[in-house]
């Protein structure tokens, strides 16, 4: 008898609908400073010094918006794939991935306006306007100080 009971337990966890897991993208939210250009594609919306000027200036990622200079988007989606580097930009920027210091295959995040592509743990390369720049997370301290300001 109590086979049974752990039987029809299991039977029972078995048949309950089952949860898309979905990914928590906690280490993306917060405060980014854009510190350097690293490359452009073949078309954009910027020109070099217009790009030039977004070094320094903080990218801030929260749940419902994302923020860089001025510029609001609302509802970033946080989909995430993995694609070939090379291919991906070369397919989808119109790019070359060798200024960029991405790994080979690499993770790309779709925001509401933007795309970033995870280079590694607290650095990202963002593509803004057909632009890329490398941007580095700021400590909590840094973004308790952006957000005082």
């Amino acid at each position: 008898m109590p086979y049974l009971r752990i039987l029809l337990i299991l039977l029972a966890l078995l048949l309950q609908p089952a949860h898309a897991a979905t990914p928590d993208y906690a280490d993306l939210l917060g405060s980014w400073k854009i510190t350097k250009v690293l490359d452009s594609s073949d078309i954009s919306a910027l020109d070099d010094k217009q790009a030039a000027q977004l070094v320094g200036k903080t990218l801030v990622i929260k749940r419902d918006k994302v923020t860089l200079a001025g510029e609001t988007c609302k509802e970033p989606e946080f989909e995430h794939h993995f694609e070939d580097t090379v291919r991906y930009l070369r397919e989808e920027a119109h790019a070359a991935s060798g200024k960029l210091g991405l790994p080979t295959t690499v993770e790309v995040i779709d925001l509401a306006c933007t795309e970033v592509l995870r280079k590694s743990h607290g650095k990202l390369v963002l593509y803004w306007k057909g632009f890329f720049f490398d941007a580095v997370k700021q400590d909590s301290n840094a973004t308790a100080q952006q957000v005082r300001r």
